[in-house]
Order: structure tokens, then sequence, then C-alpha cells
């Protein structure tokens, strides 16, 4: 049996199996969605904990192919048709393993396994314009994959598809040194868009104004978390606009995560000259010292990793982190990020 990283980890949480160890199928379970080793995910609606056979006080549930049973066969119903695929094992949670609140369902995944790469490649191709895969990307992955699958460094890639309303759905495609090669088929909900999102974003802009201490709405929490983490979908871009006291910040960001004391803004990656620039343009705004950003960007090359304090207001407390490798070309030798401590 194949595992990959993060159901290794979620094994963990759910009742601390070692990686190997079966799985409770869930066939006799309460609430179990498998009968006769079949199961449905209706996903042209927002699942609901019932719909995945959440149990009280639980996140997360997972159903794992009964012994001597070649796979659960499962039929996952999308906006854009129907899918069977025979997996080994499927998984639900709620995004948040440690919430004592009751979560419904965010992160979907069918886990099924090929015997080689061109099986993969005809059931990826014929799926694809249901679950929204460009023919391209799946053959340029897979031809990788393929080149290195049963060789001790074997390959992996994940393909992006489908951002519909709430809906989103990508496949990580992961060879093993065997030859053989696992799909993990994932569905998330509300991960790009959702009401509480939708409402702060506009036109591709998050609006932050951090003149006064921002609600949970302004920063775009769902009703039901204590963590949010605001991202463009792979088909769109996104920036961020912060009013601050002493002016306005506008970049494009990779991502904005929220806490209850923290809010933290992910520039999009740069070249080491374009993130010195943005940072020497932001710093009066944020109260960083010039010099402090002059002095890490004129060292010797190599990496660098460094915060920056910024000015203290009444609502937060302001740093500027910089990691970068400094005399590196590329559009991605520099990361930048803003964090705000609330207070």
């Amino acid at each position: 049996m194949k595992w990959v990283a993060g159901l290794a980890v979620l094994v963990l949480f759910l009742g601390g199996c070692t990686v190997g160890s079966p799985l409770r199928s869930g066939t006799i379970a309460p609430g179990s969605i498998v009968h006769d080793d079949k199961a449905t995910i209706d996903l042209r609606r927002r699942p609901t904990r019932e719909d995945l056979g959440f149990q009280p006080g639980r996140n997360h549930r997972s159903y794992q192919r009964g012994a001597g049973v070649d796979a659960i066969v499962t039929t996952v119903e999308l906006p854009t048709g129907s899918l069977r695929i025979p997996a080994f094992v499927i998984t639900a949670d709620g995004g948040d393993f440690t919430s004592s609140t009751p979560l419904p369902p965010r992160y979907i995944v069918v886990q099924r396994l090929f015997d080689n790469p061109d099986q993969v490649l005809q059931s990826l191709i014929a799926e694809a314009p249901t679950l929204g895969f460009s023919q391209q990307d799946v053959e340029s992955l897979l031809s990788r994959v393929a080149s290195t699958a049963g060789t001790p460094a074997p390959q992996q890639g994940v393909l992006n598809g489908l951002v519909q309303n709430w809906l989103a759905i990508y496949a990580e495609v992961i060879g093993y040194e065997d030859g053989t090669v696992g799909v993990n088929y994932t569905f998330t909900v509300d991960h790009f868009h959702n009401p509480a999102t939708d409402k702060v974003v506009h036109d591709g802009v998050f609006g932050i104004d951090l003149t006064h201490r921002p609600s949970r709405e302004e920063l775009a929490f769902l009703e039901d978390s204590d963590f949010v983490d605001v991202q463009p979908a792979w088909n769109e871009t996104l920036s961020v606009r912060l009013t601050l006291p002493n002016g306005v910040i506008q970049r494009p960001v990779s991502s904005v995560v929220s806490t209850a004391t923290q809010t933290v803004v992910w520039l999009v990656s740069s070249s080491v000259p374009d993130a010195q620039h943005m940072l020497a343009a932001d710093a009066p705004v944020l109260g960083v010292e010039p010099s402090a950003v002059d002095a890490v960007f004129t060292g010797e090359p190599g990496h660098v990793k460094t915060t920056l304090p910024g000015r203290r207001t009444t609502f937060y407390d302001v740093t500027a982190t910089i990691d970068a490798t400094l005399g590196q070309p590329g559009a991605f030798a520099a990361a930048v990020s803003y964090t705000f401590t609330y207070h």
C-alpha cells in the first residue's frame, strides 16, 4: 500500500495508528458512507458532515477498502459530470483537526493506485474535461512521472483543475519505486471562493484597513473558523491593499493568513532586485528603517533571512521578513512577507 505524507499525518490524528496499520473501513461503523464496498460523494452542492460520515466530536473521517476487496467503488458527482474511481482510501476533514467546533468537510481526498504510468495517462485524459484539467498538463506531468517511475527517485506533481464557486479540484500524481503510480483526487470546499472571502475581495483586490483593529468579517473569517488563508485560485491573481496610518501599500500576494492575533501578508515571490525595490518603497509606510533594508541587500552573495521591525501603532506591531538568495538570478530568488501582530 502506498501512503503520501499528508495521509500519514492524517492517520496519526485518527487515533495514533502507524503507517501501514489497517484503517477502519467504516462499512459497519455509524454513519458510514460505504455500503457493499461502494460510496457516493455528491459535490454538486456543499457536502455536510453527514454526507461524509463525520461523528460527534470529530472533524474527520477515513475509509479504507476491506480485506480481500480490490477497491471502494467511489462515484463522485460534480457540476461537470460524474467520476467513477476505484479507491483504496477515502479521507475527509474540516481543515482543523484541533478545533472543538463541529466543522463541515473542507478537504475530500479519493486515493487510487495504478499499475503503471500508461494507465494513469489514459484515465486522466478521459477524466480531464470533468475535472477541469488541461490535456497538455496531464501529458507533460505523466511524461515526467513515467520517466522516473520504478527508479529510486520517482517524480510527482500536481494537476490544477476546476474552480467553480465554492468547489476547487486538483490531483496529486505520485510515482513509486516499484513502478506503480498513485493519484490523490482532491476536492476542496470554500478554499478559494466562499461567502466570507467574496465579501471582502473585489476585482482581485483584498482591502484591509489597519487604521483600526480589523474585525473577523474584514479578514474573511468563516463563521466556524479560527484561521483563514485567503489565496488566489490557480487561474486567478490576488493583490492586497493595506491602508495603514502612514499610507497605503498595494502588492500582488500569494497568501494572506490571519488568526485571532495576527495577519501575515505573503507577497508574490520575486527577483532579488524587485524585492529590494518593493521593500524600500514600502518601508516608510511600515516604519522600517531604510538603512536596515539596504543592509540586507548589500551583503555577500548567499542565502539570507532576516526580520526587520516596523512602527508600533495603537492596533498592531509590524515586521517585514526577507528570505532571499543574494546573487541568484530569476523571479523566485526572494520572498517578502509583512506580519501584523494585534494588541
